[in-house]
This record gives C-alpha cells, structure tokens and sequence, in this order.
C-alpha cells in the first residue's frame, strides 16, 4: 500500500484524526485534515499567509480538502473509480464539488481520482485571481472501504458515449457552447438511436435557429427504456405519430420550441408524471392529456393557445397563464353577481381629451407611428403630486401620508397588538369627478395597510359622510407602527393623463397588432423617446428626472411597471377573472413629500375588479407591490 502524503510545494502535513470518508446511500464524502504547523515563509510562502482568517490561530497553517456533500461512482468504467478535473468547465461532472481552507492561493487545478479505499490530489494551487502565483501540490490518502453502488453515468457528448459499448449508455447529456459561432443542427444526430438503453436523454440547443431539425425520427419510438427526455431550444413541430410507444416515460421536457401540436398516441404513456412544454406554438392539446393517470405536472405557459380540452382540471398542478386557464375552467369572478362591464371606459381611446393627450405627447417624442397600438391600451388615468405640507385648514382635502379625517363610524385600522396601520392616502372623489367616469362621484377613499413590507392586510374604504362630520385622526403619544414612523401628510393636486404600457417582459402580453411596439424595445434610439414619453405622462418634469429627485406622480388607473406578473394579473391569479377585468385603482410611487419608498423605490398598487367598482363594493380590492 502506498504511503498517505499531504505536499504542498516543500511542506509537508500530518493528517489527523479528523480525517474521514463516509459512505451514506451508496455515495461518498470526505474531509482531509491537517495538523497545525507554525508558519515559516521559507516552506509556506506564497501557498499560505499567517493571518488567514481560515487559519487556527495566528500564525499557524493547517490547509484542508473536503467535499460539499456526497458524489456517486459511476458505471462508466465498470468499477468504483472516478477522475474529476478541476476547476469543472462544461461538460462538468456537477455532482462533485471540493473545498480548500487555510489557502491564500485559494484555487485547486489538477485531477482528483477517487476510489471507495483512496483519494488522491495532483495539481497545484493558483490564486483565483490568475495573478500567476501557483504552488505543486500531491495528497494521498488511503481509507477503510467503503460500501458504494455505482451510478448510471452521464455521457456528455456523442464522443464521450462513443468510447464504450453502446448498450451501457443509458443516460446522454448533449448542450451546444453558448457562443457566437456555434454551428448549426440541420438534423437530429442518428448516433442517438444506437443507445438502446437510454433512460435520459437531454438535447440543450441554443435556440430553433442553431437546431433546424423540425421532427424527430420514426426510429426515435424504438428507444423503449426512455423514462426522462429533455429538449430545449428546437424547432420541433411534430412528435412522431407512434410517441406513445415510449411507455416507459415518466418526464416529457420540450421547452422554447416550435412545438405545433401532439399526438393522441401520447394518451399511452400510462407513466408520464410531468408534461412541461413552455414557450412553443401549441394553439390546443388532445383530450387525452387530462386523462393521463401518472400526470401530476402540466407546465404549458407562453403558447398561442385558443382552445384547451376540460378533461384539464383532472390534473393536480396546471402552470398557465390565468386568461387562458378560461378556456377549460370557470374562472368567473363572482359568478353569482350579474353585472354589466365597461372596459371601454377605463382606455384613453374611450375619450376625445384623452386620445387627443395622446397624440400629442406621440407627436412631440416622434412616436406616432406607434399611435395606434398604443391607443389600443392606453389608459384614461388620474396623476396626482403632492405639492406642500397638509395644514389641516380644510378637512376632507385629498392628502397623502399624514393623518385621515374619519367620520364618526369609521376607525382608524390596527393590528391585534394595537400597532397603527399605515394611512397612505385619502381621495376627495368630487375633485376627479371630471377626470373619470368609473369612481364613485362623491365621497372619500382611505386607503390603509397593516405593513407595506409584508403586505398582509390592506383595507379600502370608501364613505359619503358629510365633510362636517370629518374628525382629524390624532396619534396617541405612545403609537407604534410596522416598519417605521408615521409619514408626513402632504396636499395633492390631480390632473388627467394618460397611462401608457410598460415594454420591459412584455413579450408575452404584447401579442398580435399590439407586438409592434416590441420594436420600441429593440432600437435604443426609441427606447429613449418612449422612456421619455412615459416619464411626461406620468407628470415627471424634465428637470425632476435630470435631478434624480424621488418625488414621482401617484396614479389612478396606471400601467404598472413590474418585472414579473403584472398587478392585474396577480390580482387574477389569486382572486379569479380576467386580467383585462382588473383596475388598477391606486398606483402608490416612491415619493420624497410622504416619505413613501416601498423596497427599492417601487410603487405599491391597489387593485380592484370591474364588478366590485360597478358596485361600489372596496372591501374586496388587491394589494401588490412592484419593484426593481
């Protein structure tokens, strides 16, 4: 037996007793550990320093390698052995990953061989940094073995599986570089087809351009042990008609493809747990598919559907769109009230001044070939600025932050704990009456929420008591508040604008005739002029922008700008309906006056549906917050 060595450069270390492998499910871990030594710059230098904070004390050096939990052997080699080099570029082995301690050059390269009874280290150690330093380094160390079982192993390239028997393949990884000058894929690779006995199969393309291929062949139905197939990026159209033969499959990945439709053969795959097929160009899908008995998983978000089979809602988990999910479920929003709808009136188009708006603003940022579309979902909106300190002189003014004036019969929100809610803002409705033609004519909202970080609770309300009987809230000396203090009350003037959509992760919502203002996003020059045109409608000042002061416009029936989901679409998600029956009924902007800034200057948004503002019902509305 070879003799244990723990070398770096002319140092040598003792292993101590810490030292182990351990074998847990057929895998296996170990840690390397060295019994400490002074430091001595003539031996340890520039390997180690003596201050590192990995150190065990100042001025003592005792380096360590280890691994982030178990790796597995694999079946490539017939036996327990296993050789990994690092560092792990792609193709990588990912299930192994070793650490290094009490380094400064912190960064092992070489080869690691791996056995249930030896591990051994040959390379040296560099600094992350590349800065040229590098120190050789050999470690051996021999242990009691241990019990393993070996692994099926993943081949990562056509080359790779063609160095052993094709009947020991059984699981075959292929990823195209993301590069510039990746070549192309004009037909599925025919070496698949000689591994029999593959069990996973994943073909990572860079997109449909860079795999042309628009089907996969007949033969490929032969491959009767497939249990897990993973393709990405493709331009498959079509399976082939005999899918179904593939009884074995329990995992069907086809993801950001061309994928046109399936076939009903796909009915027998009686094992198929997970059906995920986002981002391709499915309009329907066979009945079949929910009556799958396995299928517990069915991802079909981002395709151009039209028609969607009921048999659906047997299925535990559906990801999809919400506006889609119609199409095989009732997602009404309270079914049983009947009331008639007015999407017009809440689009800019619905009102002369508004389109006129409009076209002006187009106009001045040379942004009127996008007119059109944008008239098709523009908002008709309210813009609020606070403007200077709430004085209390008249009571029932619109104000935001500060304190409400609250008739006798409604109080002011708390927690259980007695903790102050917070007051956001109240509405004089008379003031915007003209602006509108959906809100209530008369009357004031308040809008409250019990924390704006956590977005628990909220609360809207909406009174017509006489403004006589308005009483200013007053704090006791001893309320306390989530998150922070009360915000100072500010005045706030209103004016009609218009609320154009936001373009950032758009694609998916911007479908059709709307898809033209995709190109604004495209071309850095109009993403200038419609950053500017949004920044005018939504009442920021040139000068305000330039200053980078965070004072921004309050809105009432706003596009949101948001990086995921939108509010209304959140707001269906969780509370049912359309989207498009979605208002968003205050748009809340981090503000300066207030001392309003929610995260990191995002907007908080109230959100109410077409029904409940029909009926002048607020106790039902929806909360989001969105920001960058």
């Amino acid at each position: 037996m070879q003799e244990d060595i723990f070398q770096v450069g002319d140092a040598h270390f003792a292993f101590t007793a810490q030292t182990s492998a351990s074998f847990v499910d057929g895998g296996m871990q170990f840690e390397l550990h060295t019994a400490p030594v002074a430091f001595d710059a003539a031996l340890h230098a520039p390997a180690f320093q003596p201050d590192d904070v990995d150190n065990p004390s100042p001025g003592l050096v005792a380096p360590q390698f280890g691994t982030y939990g178990a790796f597995f052997f694999h079946d490539k080699t017939g036996e327990a052995l296993r050789t990994v080099q690092m560092p792990q570029h792609q193709p990588a082995t990912f299930d192994f990953h070793l650490y290094e301690r009490g380094f400064a050059l912190d960064s092992f390269h070489g080869t690691v061989t791996l056995t249930p009874s030896c591990i051994e280290l040959r390379g040296d150690m560099r600094s992350r940094y590349d800065d040229g330093k590098r120190v050789p380094i050999h470690i051996r160390k021999a242990f009691t073995p241990g019990e393993v079982s070996l692994q099926p192993h993943t081949y990562m390239s056509l080359a790779e599986a063609a160095e052993v028997p094709p009947e020991r393949v059984r699981r075959l990884l292929i990823q195209q570089p993301w590069q510039g000058d990746t070549p192309k894929i004009d037909t599925f690779p025919p070496e698949i087809l000689q591994f029999e006995n593959l069990e996973f199969l994943s073909l990572q393309f860079m997109s449909p351009a860079h795999a042309t291929f628009t089907a996969l062949p007949d033969a490929f139905c032969s491959l009767s042990s497939l249990k897990e197939l993973f393709v990405r990026g493709s331009a498959i159209e079509h399976l082939p008609e005999n899918f179904g033969a593939l009884g074995q499959l329990e995992a069907l990945f086809l993801q950001y493809g061309k994928l046109r439709d399936l076939p009903d053969s796909i009915g027998r795959l009686t094992r198929l747990q997970r059906l995920v097929l986002p981002g391709n160009a499915l309009a329907t899908l066979p009945d079949c598919v929910g009556h799958l008995p396995a299928l517990t998983l069915l991802n079909v978000e981002k395709n151009p559907f039209v028609s969607l089979p009921a048999s659906l809602k047997k299925i535990r988990k559906v990801t999809l769109e919400n506006k889609l999910k119609a199409l095989y479920l009732d997602i009404r929003y309270r079914p049983d009230i009947d009331v008639a709808l007015a999407p017009e009136s809440f689009l800019a188009r619905d009102s002369a001044e508004h389109a006129a708006l409009l076209e002006a603003a187009c106009a001045r940022h040379k942004l009127k070939r996008y007119l059109p579309a944008l008239l098709r979902l523009a908002r008709n909106a309210v813009c609020y600025r606070t403007t200077e300190p709430e004085d209390h002189a008249h009571k029932g003014n619109t104000r935001f932050g500060g304190a409400p004036d609250l008739p006798p019969d409604i109080e002011f929100p708390r927690a259980e704990d007695g903790t102050h809610w917070r007051f956001y803002a109240q509405l004089r409705l008379a003031d915007i009456a003209e602006l509108q033609p959906w809100l209530p004519r008369d009357g004031m909202l308040y809008f409250f929420g019990e924390d704006q970080e956590e977005l628990q609770k909220h609360r809207v309300i909406h009174s017509t008591a006489p403004a006589s009987s308005l009483r200013t809230y007053v704090y006791p000396d001893d309320a306390t508040f989530e998150n922070g203090d009360v915000f100072p009350g500010f005045k706030a003037v209103a004016t009609a604008t218009v609320s154009v959509p936001s373009l950032y992760n758009a694609r998916d919502r911007l479908i059709g005739r709307d898809a033209v203002l995709l190109n604004i996003e495209d071309n850095d020059k109009l993403q200038k002029a419609y950053g500017a045109l949004q920044e005018e409608l939504s009442g920021k000042s040139a000068e305000r922008v330039e200053s980078g002061r965070r004072d921004d416009c309050h809105l009432v029936n706003a596009h949101v700008f948001t990086q995921h989901e939108s509010p209304e679409e959140q707001a269906s998600a969780e509370r049912g309906g359309l989207p498009g029956e979605w208002v968003n009924l205050l748009m809340l902007a981090s503000d300066n006056r207030p001392g309003f800034c929610f995260w990191d200057a995002g907007t908080l948004c109230f959100s109410i549906h077409m029904k409940d503002l029909a009926l002048g019902d607020f106790s039902r509305t929806f909360v989001s917050l969105e920001s960058s």
